[in-house]
């Protein structure tokens, strides 16, 4: 998931609205919770400032024995007023003297400045609640059924005689935590919406980006269908039109060489019916003898130029069942394999292609080799097929050349056998046509390794 947001376009554009987002609704959340928890908290402070005040009046007009009764009965769960013997206020979180609720009790209270004490709990206190709450969360929860003070207000009435009216928080439960849930519950939402609207956006490039890596492998399949922004549209165009222009040039360049291999043929066979009549024995033989290598190159560059595993439709198959059977047809006309595939590998391709690239791999292994060791793996993204011989190898500086069509390299390996040289060009042809590619390596201390590096589907 880090990867396909970190790599693709839709990824990167889904991560930076996730975070755009994200800030947006924890902006909106705080605003909203803290503006209406400042104007709720300072409602509630400025109660209990007013009724603290008309409590002491209260008690200061009736006798002493039923103040205990009136306390009880003005109380409730968010205001609750005692009569202690020392003043409840919190010296930490004192209001500092010209803090407006300070100002308003010391208006409102008949008693001396200093017999006034107002405390403020920093948890509730505005923007300090959430920094407090979110760095040092504390969830145990003391007497009052977890109920906690946000503010205090002390009043002596005579030495040690306080009365102390406290404003409780709502429920046991955090109020910060009902905020959090509720801005991760939009932040959810958000990231839903933004997934589904850049996926349903980003399809027509998700099917330009498989088209294009289709026309790769060599499969020219029908128009993408044009659909999404403008901008994509166009794109979509313009690779619809460049796929028609690759298959009108395919078609061309193979009729062109299909019509030049089949004019051929008559003169070469008017040649052959001439050679016949060539008196000379060794002449004669010599002349069809060069007739036949000229007809086999022109079959073989007809073959050659058709791709033939570019045209054949892409299946599931059981790879390692595919190159076993190839090594069982191989062997069984006498070469020297080695195959070493056991695991079932399903794997998508153009089985009878990729058939004729492995095997043209092995007779070359077989022929200039002695022996040829064949092995299938699966690594994290692809096939490797591996095939190593016990040859002299071929000099690094030829590993290129080793493709080109009709190169043989007579003096790097020992040549036993005759052949034009499209063998290796016909097998990267065919890897190619796949998404992959061939990949050379001599060994040590003798022998040579192809690794064909097929992508998984």
């Amino acid at each position: 998931m880090i990867e396909y947001l970190r790599k693709s376009l839709p990824g990167r554009v889904i991560g930076l609205l996730i975070l755009g987002f994200g800030l947006l609704n924890a902006a909106t959340v705080y605003v909203f919770y803290e503006e209406r928890g400042r104007a709720v908290r300072l409602s509630q402070m400025e109660d209990l400032v007013a009724r603290s005040v008309s409590m002491g009046r209260l008690l200061d007009e009736t006798p002493s024995e039923l103040h205990g009764q009136i306390l009880a009965a003005i109380s409730t769960e968010r205001l609750q007023f005692t009569l202690d013997h020392t003043s409840r206020v919190n010296p930490d979180n004192m209001a500092a003297p010209d803090h407006p609720l300070f100002q308003q009790l010391l208006a409102s209270s008949p008693v001396n400045d200093a017999d006034n004490s107002l405390s403020i709990s920093p948890r509730y206190y505005w923007c300090y609640s959430w920094i407090k709450n979110l760095t040092v969360p504390d969830f145990t929860f003391g007497e009052n059924e977890g109920r906690r003070p946000i503010a205090i207000v002390s009043i002596q009435r005579e030495p040690g005689n306080w009365l102390n009216g406290v404003l409780m928080t709502p429920s046991s439960f955090p109020g910060w935590i009902a905020a959090v849930l509720v801005a991760l519950a939009l932040f959810t939402l958000s990231v839903v919406m933004v997934v589904l609207i850049v996926r349903r956006v980003t399809r027509p490039l998700a099917e330009l980006i498989d088209a294009t890596d289709k026309i790769g492998r060599g499969e020219l399949d029908a128009s993408i269908p044009l659909r999404g922004p403008e901008d994509v549209r166009r794109t979509t165009r313009a690779f619809n039109r460049m796929r028609d222009r690759i298959e009108r040039f395919v078609q061309n360049r193979t009729q062109m060489l299909a019509a030049v291999s089949h004019d051929l043929r008559t003169p070469m066979t008017s040649l052959r019916l001439q050679a016949e009549f060539v008196p000379d024995q060794a002449v004669r033989e010599k002349i069809i003898h060069t007739l036949d290598e000229m007809q086999e190159m022109t079959e073989a560059t007809l073959a050659f130029t058709r791709e033939d595993a570019t045209r054949e439709e892409s299946r599931l198959v059981d790879l390692s069942a595919l190159i076993g059977s190839l090594c069982d047809d191989l062997q069984d006309i006498g070469l020297n394999i080695e195959c070493s595939v056991t695991e079932r590998l399903p794997y998508v391709c153009r089985p009878v292609g990729l058939k004729r690239a492995v095997n043209n791999l092995l007779e070359n292994a077989c022929y200039y080799g002695g022996v040829a060791k064949i092995h299938v793996r699966q690594a994290a993204d692809e096939v490797i097929i591996s095939i190593r011989d016990n040859g002299p190898g071929i000099p690094e500086k030829d590993w290129q050349r080793v493709f080109d069509p009709f190169v043989r390299l007579e003096d790097s390996r020992n040549r036993n056998t005759g052949g034009i040289g499209l063998g290796m060009a016909i097998a990267r042809s065919i890897v190619h046509a796949h998404g992959g590619d061939i990949y050379l390596q001599n060994l040590t201390p003798q022998g040579f390794e192809v690794q064909l590096r097929l992508p998984l589907q």
